[in-house]
C-alpha cells in the first residue's frame, strides 16, 4: 500500500491536473476578456496604450517582489516550527501554491501543504503557516491604509488605528488561550457540539499557529506584509500617475487598500468583480473617466493577481515534470 507522500506524488504526475489548471487560468482571461469587451474595449485599449507595455512589465516585475517577501515570512514560520526545506525547492513549492490564488481567501494556497508533505512538513503545520500567512496580511493591510490615510488626512485614520491593534491583541489573547488553557473543556464542548467542523484535527493547527503567533513576531510579519503590498500600491499610484492622473501618492495607495480589503471581503474567489467595482468606483468620485478607470482597475489585476496566478501554474507544471511517473511501491 502506498504512502500519503506517494499518492501526492502520482497525483500531481496525473494529465488531468495540467489539464485543470489550464482550465482555470483559461477561465480567468476569458473572464478578463468578457469584461473588456462588456466595459468598451477600445477606451480600455486606449489607455493601455497611453499607460505602454514598457509601464505594464516594469509595473509586473515589481509587484511580483511581494512574492519574495511572502516567501521569506514563510520560510521563517516553518523554520520556527523545526523544519528546513532546502530553499530553492520550498521556492517553487511556496509559488506554486499562488496557481491557486484566486480562491475566497486564497483557500487554494493550501494545496502548499500536499506539495510540502514529501518534504516532511505536516500537514497541521503548513496550514498552521498558512493562517499566520493570511492574518498578517491583513494586519499589514491595516499599517498600509492607516499610513496612506494619514498622509491624506483622513478624519478617519484612527480607525485603520483601533482595526489594528484589536486584532492584534485580540489574536494574541486567544493565541495565548490555546496554549495555557485553564482546562480542555472547552475543545471537548466543541467537539460535541459543533461536530460538524474539524475541531479535534484543527486543535493541532491552531496550537502550531498560536505558538507562532508572538507578539514580536506578529509585529514583524505585519511589517512583511505592509512591505509586500505596499510595492503593489506603488505599482497602482505609478500607473496612475503613467495615464495623467493627478492623484496623491497616498491617495492612490489608499484606493488599493480599500479595494483589496472590499474584495477579500467579498469572499469572492481571489475578490474577482468585487476588487474591480471598488477600484473604478474610489477612481470615479475622484473624477476619473469611466474608460481609465476600468484599464487601471483591470492592469493592475493583471499585474498582482493574473501574472500571480501565472507564475504558480509554470511552477507547479515543473515541479510536477520532475516527479517521478512510477513511486516505489
Amino acid at each position: 500500500m502506498r504512502q500519503p507522500s506517494e499518492q501526492i506524488q502520482l497525483a500531481l504526475g496525473e494529465p488531468r491536473l495540467v489539464r485543470a489548471i489550464a482550465w482555470f487560468v483559461g477561465t480567468g482571461v476569458l473572464g478578463y476578456l468578457v469584461a473588456i469587451s462588456w466595459f468598451g474595449w477600445r477606451e480600455v485599449v486606449a489607455a493601455w496604450a497611453g499607460l505602454g507595455w514598457r509601464t505594464l512589465l516594469i509595473g509586473a516585475s515589481l509587484a511580483s517582489t511581494a512574492y519574495l517577501w511572502r516567501f521569506g515570512r514563510w520560510e521563517y514560520s516553518l523554520r520556527c516550527l523545526g523544519y528546513a526545506v532546502p530553499r530553492v525547492r520550498h521556492l517553487g513549492i511556496f509559488l506554486s501554491g499562488l496557481a491557486l490564488t484566486a480562491t475566497p481567501g486564497k483557500a487554494g494556497e493550501t494545496f502548499r501543504s500536499a506539495l510540502l508533505l514529501p518534504q516532511g512538513v505536516k500537514v497541521p503545520h503548513s496550514l498552521a503557516a498558512f493562517l499566520v500567512d493570511r492574518a498578517s496580511d491583513v494586519l499589514g493591510m491595516c499599517l498600509l491604509g492607516g499610513a496612506a490615510a494619514w498622509f491624506v488626512g483622513q478624519s478617519l485614520t484612527w480607525a485603520w488605528a483601533l482595526a489594528f491593534a484589536t486584532i492584534v491583541f485580540g489574536s494574541c489573547g486567544f493565541a495565548y488561550l490555546l496554549l495555557h488553557p485553564v482546562s480542555d473543556a472547552w475543545w471537548r464542548w466543541l467537539v460535541r457540539h459543533l461536530h460538524w467542523l474539524p475541531v479535534k484535527g484543527g486543535q493541532v493547527t491552531l496550537e502550531s499557529w498560536a505558538a507562532l503567533w508572538k507578539l514580536p513576531r506578529v509585529l514583524a510579519f505585519s511589517a512583511v506584509a505592509m512591505m509586500a503590498y505596499g510595492s503593489q500600491a506603488l505599482v497602482f499610484a505609478w500607473f496612475c500617475h503613467a495615464a495623467g492622473l493627478s492623484l496623491p501618492i497616498a491617495d492612490s495607495v489608499l484606493i488599493f487598500v480599500q479595494a483589496t480589503l472590499f474584495g477579500a471581503a467579498s469572499m469572492m474567489p481571489g475578490g474577482l468583480g468585487a476588487m474591480e467595482a471598488a477600484l473604478v468606483f474610489q477612481l470615479a468620485e475622484r473624477g476619473v473617466g469611466e474608460g481609465i478607470a476600468v484599464s487601471l482597475a483591470i492592469a493592475i489585476r493583471l499585474v498582482t493577481l493574473w501574472l500571480g496566478v501565472l507564475i504558480g501554474c509554470a511552477s507547479l507544471l515543473r515541479f510536477a515534470s520532475r516527479i517521478p511517473t512510477n513511486p516505489k511501491k
